[in-house]
């Protein structure tokens, strides 16, 4: 210990918002956004409706094997 300098003197660490995950209770979380208009003519509608009618389709075949069973 004898002819060391001391460490300078550092500030506090600058704030990273990275390494704290958002808070997830309902005071802090975000507002759900307006409703998407159902009749935008956008490609990616007519892919989500698609979607959306081939996934009933499976779960009501789905419905219809369990009642089978």
């Amino acid at each position: 210990m004898t002819g060391e300098e001391p460490a300078p003197a550092q500030g506090p660490p600058e704030f990273n918002p990275l390494r704290f995950p958002p808070c997830a209770c309902p005071r802090h979380a975000p507002a759900p956004g307006p409703e998407p208009d159902e009749d935008d003519g956008e490609d990616g509608s007519a892919l989500l409706r698609e979607l959306r009618t081939r996934m009933n389709e499976e779960n009501r075949l789905r419905r219809w094997a369990r009642g089978q069973s």
